[in-house]
């Protein structure tokens, strides 16, 4: 039951103090790779020392080896794959993505995420976006590709030698955090439900994955970290407990006869998504509640001390019979999916084949067409059109952008970072297309670290000057959106989370919240909600998590703006690109007014694609997944559980940056799927009775 981790990443034989090797050995039979990235053949040979060692002892058991979406070979996922509006593509990417990993040796995949959204959210960028209905379709058309295995002709097989068991997440509502704060820490303990539409974000599961039209049917479940109230503070189901031990949460599942494979997300016994469960005497006794509440595989922990004695806590609060029964049928489900994927009749991979379908260093033709088919046309002012390139080829002004690199993480805390200066696009490639003129960088003459290496400063760059700008046929400005979290001035990571809990220092009286800010610029939160809805309850008193009236600085990529400022100013008539990789919405007057063409990429700035469809060899396809806010009083204005209910951004030329919005050569796309999905967002889902369940639940 344990899922943590693995030792060092090999191609040999693992020795007996390799991590791998001590998990294994111990009953581990679980873990998620960061390693993929190596090479598909390395990859492989190395989760085959894993599965031999598996293999040597305790039943020959195999060993699960799982994956965070990887963005494997070029193929878009998450919110690129979502833009596309195309359930037939997300089935093509979602069998592809399977083969691959199959050939690597992954046999889970750690998602997809199918949260719905709030507009603000932290984890956005892993989404299919703020729909229900659109994030119901993807993801049944994905997971329902990825678990299946299919024949020459392209037959349904189910389960077999190319599947991948999906575990969606979060199970459920970790869309709705509120002020969009990242759920792996505690100032985003709580996702609020302010439009009570805790029905919609269930529709992707019960909806899609929990009943999907091939021959595996259900997906598999990862709980989610936060804590669901109301939009008065209390509790959903009456428990202020987080995913992992929430029984409201679990007998939804229990409703619907659900019984494939769950697992928490990672860290909830020790740091992360511990809320609620903090005071119990130790992370034995939280996995012993845990799996009594519906809780099966232990993501992210492989002590195997502490498991052992959760099943001595679970034997002594609920008898030797009754522990069985719960753990006999969390091992059951387990061994039913390794069944299923094959695993027990071939573990092994054959590296040389990994190396042949899985791409490293670029994309795949078939990536390709996936990006082509992503990327959001926002703004044309005719600049680019069909063909409009010609033949030859152009010359394209690329200025670099300035980041300070502070950041605020909650594996990080808060981390003031190392400058830096990079082209805001990929210069060789961009080389294939343009004859590239750019900035000069010189040496970093900043502050020196401790061995001696000097930082880069804002003054470390010198700009392309107005003379050479003046031979260039276009100014291509590569950005990224500004996102700046919600976070507070005591921040600590979520690692430290226990001990600043235990000796009191996580509420001081005096305590800062941060606003969060889709702006470059810095934000004053005069509009926000006060009090907040969620709040812990501190000496009978229920905390404030508001940040009216308080300041968020200028984000941390400013610089991005800083450079398109430049362009324009230095543009006279030469046309300006703006390439924005994006994760959500952003606040566009600072942007939209300096730019004649605005291209957005979801997830990845996607090079080759975006130059191609400046040369108009490449029509733009894609729609935006998130509305993109008229200002950042909209973004407070909106409820977190509400999907769509955003006042828009519109732009110079009158067009409104709504969700399903896209330009083509012929101008905005009006097409089937923006027909379909224009349409009211769901409140609710055909196949769960949510007040029904309401009216039963504790009964």
């Amino acid at each position: 039951m344990s899922h943590g981790g693995w030792g060092s990443f090999t191609t040999e034989p693992l020795a007996e103090d390799d991590g791998s090797y001590t998990f294994l050995m111990a009953g581990g039979r679980g873990g998620v790779t960061r390693n993929i990235g190596r090479g598909g053949g390395e990859h492989a040979k190395w989760t085959n020392q894993i599965q031999a060692v598996a293999e040597s002892c305790f039943y020959g058991i195999p060993a699960m080896i799982s994956i965070d979406p990887a963005k494997i070979s070029g193929l878009v996922e998450t919110t690129a794959l979502a833009s596309t509006m195309d359930p037939e593509l997300a089935a093509k990417i979602g069998q592809e993505t399977a083969k691959q990993y199959r050939a690597a040796g992954v046999t889970a995949l750690l998602g997809p995420q199918i949260d719905i959204a709030g507009a603000s959210m932290s984890r956005a960028g892993g989404t299919y976006g703020e729909d229900p209905q659109l994030t119901v379709d993807i993801a049944t058309a994905y997971v329902n590709a990825m678990q299946s295995t299919y024949d020459d002709s392209g037959n349904d097989l189910g389960w077999g030698e190319d599947s991948v068991f999906c575990f969606t997440k979060h199970f459920v509502g970790a869309g709705a955090t509120e002020a969009g704060r990242d759920d792996h820490h505690y100032t985003a303990r709580y996702t609020v439900f302010p439009g009570g539409n805790l029905g919609a974000h269930l529709a992707p599961f019960f909806d899609g994955v929990l009943n999907l039209p091939g021959r595996t049917e259900s997906a598999g479940i990862m709980t989610q970290y936060s804590v669901n109230v109301d939009g008065e503070g209390k509790p959903l189901g009456g428990e202020e407990l987080s995913g992992a031990y929430n029984a409201y949460t679990y007998g939804m599942l229990d409703a619907v006869g659900y019984d494939s494979l769950t697992i928490t997300d990672w860290g909830v016994y020790d740091f992360a998504g511990i809320w609620g469960a903090e005071d119990m005497a130790d992370a034995a006794e939280r996995i012993a509640f845990s799996w009594e509440r519906g809780a099966e595989l232990l993501g992210g922990f492989g002590t195997m001390e502490s498991v052992s004695a959760a099943y001595e806590k679970l034997v002594e609060r609920n008898g030797e019979e009754k522990a069985e029964e719960i753990i006999d049928h969390a091992a059951s489900n387990f061994i039913t999916v390794m069944l299923d994927l094959n695993m027990f009749d071939q573990p092994y991979n054959d590296s040389a084949y990994a190396d042949s379908v899985i791409t490293t260093g670029g994309s795949s033709e078939f990536a390709l067409e996936g990006q082509r088919d992503s990327v959001v046309m926002l703004k044309n002012d005719g600049t680019i059109a069909e063909n409009g390139a010609g033949s030859g080829k152009p010359t394209v002004y690329i200025p670099y952008v300035y980041n300070t690199g502070f950041s605020v993480s909650w594996m990080g805390g808060v981390n003031q970072g190392t400058p830096s200066w990079t082209p805001g696009m990929d210069l060789e490639v961009m080389g294939k297309y343009f004859n590239v003129v750019t900035d000069t960088l010189g040496d970093p003459t900043g502050e020196k670290d401790e061995d001696g290496n000097a930082a880069y400063t804002e003054k470390d760059l010198v700009r392309a000057s107005a003379e050479e700008i003046a031979k260039c046929d276009y100014i291509l400005v590569g950005m990224s959106n500004p996102y700046s979290a919600s976070y507070t001035d005591p921040y600590v990571n979520a690692f430290g989370y226990m001990e600043a809990y235990q000796n009191g220092t996580l509420y001081p009286d005096d305590i800062y919240w941060y606003p969060v800010s889709m702006q470059y610029g810095a934000y004053t939160a005069d509009t926000a909600r006060q009090p907040s809805i969620s709040g812990v309850m501190i000496d009978g008193e229920k905390q404030d998590r508001s940040y009216k009236g308080n300041t968020a600085p200028e984000a941390a990529n400013y610089g991005n703006l800083e450079a398109l400022q430049y362009a324009d100013s230095v543009a006279g008539d030469i046309p300006v690109i703006v390439s924005m990789k994006m994760d959500r919405g952003m606040v566009w007057s600072e942007v939209e007014p300096l730019a004649d063409v605005i291209l957005g990429c979801y997830s990845t700035q996607y090079n080759d694609v975006v130059a191609e469809i400046i040369l108009g060899k490449t029509e733009p396809n894609g729609l935006l997944v998130f509305q993109q806010p008229k200002e950042m009083a909209a973004v407070e204005a909106q409820q977190e559980d509400v999907p769509r209910d955003l006042e828009c951004y519109v732009d110079a030329n009158g067009n409104t940056y709504d969700f399903a919005f896209g330009m083509n050569w012929s101008g905005v796309i009006d097409d089937e799927r923006v027909e379909k999905y224009s349409a009211a967002p769901l409140t609710g889902c055909e196949h769960f009775d949510l007040e029904a369940y309401n009216a039963a639940y504790g009964k």
